[in-house]
This record gives C-alpha cells, structure tokens and sequence, in this order.
C-alpha cells in the first residue's frame, strides 16, 4: 500500500493518479477540510496529527511500501519525520514539491522575524496569507493595522481570535481566487502590505501577488524551508518511476 501524506489539493491529484494505475492508497490529513479532499479520492482516510511513534504504528497497520510526502511546503516538521520514519523502517519516501515562483518587484525573506523588523517600519493595513498558525507572531505590530485571510473553519477563525483579531479582521474564505477577486479584497479593506508565503502556484499565488503588484503594494514572500529530500519530483507522473 502507498501512503499519500496530503490534504492538499496535490495530495487528491495524486491520489487521482496513483488510484488510476490500480494502486491501493491510504491519505492521511490533519484538518477536517483536509480529510474532506482526500475522500474525494474515494480512498481510505486517516485524519490525524501523526507523531513519529503513530507514524511508525501506520507503516506496521497498513504494510506501507512507499510514502508519498504531498504536504503543504511549510509542513516542514511533517517531512521531516516522515523522512527519519521511512529511513528507519526502510520504505522509499518520495517528495512532491511544488515549483518555486518568483515575482519581480516582490520582497523576499528567510524568516518570520526578518519580515516583523521590516514591516515594524512601515505604516497602512497588513494582509496575511500565511495560514491561521503563525498569526499570533504578528502581535508585535499594532493589531489594528491586521487583516488575516484564512480557510472558513472554526480551528483557523479560533486562531485569529486568540491573536487578537476582531471579526472585522479576520477574512474567512476558501481559496483559490482569481486576480480580481484578490483586488477587490486589497481595496475592500485598504491594504497597504500583502504577506503570502512562497507555497506554488497551487496555493494562488500568482492571483494574489500579481494584484497586488497591480495596484501598487508593498509584498513580503516568505521563503520555503530549506530541506535536502532522498527523492524530490515537481510533476504527478514522475511518482510512477519510483513505485515498486
């Protein structure tokens, strides 16, 4: 059995694939939105936040012979144990790793407190989307200058709760949107700064940063982590050249 590590819409395009070529799979996910996806597939679904030691439990469980890590590219701590996990049990582990876009006139950073010191030197309205995790670290700027777009479900609105964000702050929308949508949204509420994070093109990038750019604003891009993978592949298909 393949093991799919997803809830992303990669995640159910692999799934789609794998599933096509007659090959039995296990989807794993944290979120109820992600469990959601993955039973589009029409195969088995494991919602659950994995630890090493359950990681290992799902390998015995299920007789997993390659694990396919289609996890968001800031899930940097799920790749990372799923690595150490298949190197110990000695199963293969493929990376599925979105391509990088990079975007003229953009400004790119390393990490989070990189991006506080620049913005703590501006002025206007911020928008993050960055997911509702890391909310809380913009607490180090005047809140009321924040407007976080996250996924309408009640773990992400609870996060921006908690960081201090009233309702009027708080965008809950399921992307992807198109270009003009995005403007609409920068204008709405008078964004000066946009916040993304560098997570592909299947993470609407490309709609959001180019409207932005557009209408004159200030976009911080924070880089992906850094992470040497056994095998990594930026196209569906090439996961069958590796498949037993």
């Amino acid at each position: 059995m393949i093991w799919v590590i997803g809830g992303t819409s990669d995640a159910i395009k692999i799934a789609d694939l794998l599933v096509l070529h007659g090959q039995t799979l296990l989807v794993s996910t944290t979120t109820e939105y992600g469990s959601h996806l993955a039973g589009r597939a029409g195969v088995e679904v494991l919602q659950k936040k994995l630890e090493p030691s359950d990681m290992l439990a799902v390998i015995g469980k299920y007789g997993i012979q390659t694990v396919v890590d289609a996890s968001h590219p800031f899930a940097q701590v799920v790749s990372h144990n799923a690595m150490a996990i298949c190197d110990e049990s000695g199963i293969t582990y493929i990376r599925y790793e979105r391509q990088n876009l990079q975007f003229e006139g953009a400004n790119y950073y390393s990490d989070y407190p990189r991006l506080m010191d620049v913005l703590k030197q501006t002025t206007g309205n911020v928008l993050l989307t960055i997911g509702s995790k890391n909310i809380g670290m913009f607490r180090v700027l005047d809140i009321s200058r924040l407007v976080a777009r996250v996924l309408p479900v009640k773990e992400s609105i609870d996060a921006c709760e908690n960081a201090g964000l009233k309702a009027h702050q708080i965008i809950a929308m399921k992307g992807r949107m198109s270009k003009a949508c995005n403007k609409a949204l920068l204008q709405e509420y008078n964004i000066m700064h946009l916040v993304t994070k560098d997570s592909g093109e299947a993470g609407g990038m490309t709609e959001k940063v180019n409207a932005a750019l557009e209408l004159g604003l200030a976009v911080h891009i924070l880089n992906r982590p850094i992470i040497h993978y056994p095998i990594c592949i930026d196209a569906y298909h090439q996961i069958l050249n590796y498949l037993p």
